[in-house]
């Protein structure tokens, strides 16, 4: 029997009064996706306010619903936001009875069976040949795993404001734990997860392109759904026929039978506008150049607070 029990864990729905993000076609395909490939025992999903809507009518079929009431704070620290307070549900539900956790913005490329007899594996969050980190969005544990009682542990000196240490805990903190009890995890590299990176034009790989971007040691690909979400509002089935894009071939073997219309609201959003101008490509690079590489320097040679 493999470590890691094959129980798919997801959270949603965690904002204050349900302002939540709207649950559409590409998160229903990512749990699609995770079912089709890994073949769940069970799929937990934990929500605090319930989606609606055309395409959660679809996915809540295929899940099992777990209310709860996010916590607000932990060992004191209080938590705003929703992505955090997921962070933390995510440990405390792992620790207690293992499996993998997915972000709702994940989709699965294969069987993760080759990943289960590990105690503990991430993936490595990188920018070029800068690695940043080792990311939460995806998270295999067996139950009571050492690593993450240590990583839930240091959630006493959480400070994560929505504008500040945003990713301290869930990135930075993780990565270095894993350089000092590398027995406890396997810590896979950038392609893995998390390639491509959510730079824009890496971005475009994803939706504006059939380049090959899953690789013989790719299990899944993160949408970054909070830089992603041009291109995948108001997404229908018949948007996803008509245009060839890597996503767009991912997710067609899970709109089989449904409507071109099915989820549609709204004015239909030509494919075009979705994608980023010459404009904002070239303003994005200034920006990784003048700032988001240097802050993946800094963080890989700068001592944390947790050193």
């Amino acid at each position: 029997m493999a470590r890691i029990p094959r129980i798919l864990h997801y959270c949603f729905g965690l904002a204050e009064n349900g302002r939540d993000k709207p649950w559409g076609l590409a998160a229903h395909v990512c749990v699609a996706s995770a079912i089709a490939n890994i073949r769940p025992d069970k799929i937990l999903f934990y929500y605090e306010t319930e989606p609606s809507g055309p395409w959660w009518e679809l996915t809540r079929r295929l899940v099992t619903l777990v209310k709860v009431t996010a916590p607000r704070e932990i060992f004191g620290n209080p938590i705003e936001h929703p992505a955090h307070r997921a962070d933390v549900i995510r440990l405390q539900r792992l620790i207690g009875e293992g499996g993998i956790y997915l972000d709702t913005d994940v989709v699965v490329h294969r069987s993760f069976d080759d990943l289960l007899d590990h105690s503990v594996v991430l993936g490595t969050e990188a920018m070029g040949d800068t690695v940043y980190g080792t990311a939460n969005a995806v998270i295999l544990a067996e139950k009571d795993a050492p690593f993450l009682k240590r990583w839930y542990a240091h959630y006493d000196t959480f400070r994560g404001r929505p504008d500040k240490y945003w990713s301290e805990h869930s990135v930075l903190l993780p990565s270095v734990l894993a350089r000092r009890h590398p027995d406890e995890i396997t810590v896979l590299g950038p392609r893995a997860f998390f390639h491509p990176i959510w730079l824009l034009d890496q971005l475009e790989l994803i939706f504006d392109s059939t380049a090959p971007i899953v690789f013989p040691d790719t299990w899944a690909t993160h949408l970054w759904d909070g830089r992603s979400s041009r291109y995948t509002r108001g997404l229908t089935p018949g948007d996803v026929r008509r245009h060839d894009t890597n996503f767009h071939r991912w997710a067609r073997p899970h709109l089989e039978g449904l409507a071109d219309d099915h989820g549609a609201e709204g004015e239909p959003i030509p494919f075009e506008s979705r994608l980023a101008g010459r404009a904002e490509l070239l303003t994005e690079k200034l920006k990784q150049k003048l700032f988001y590489e240097p802050k993946y320097r800094l963080a890989k040679r700068t001592k944390t607070r947790f050193d």
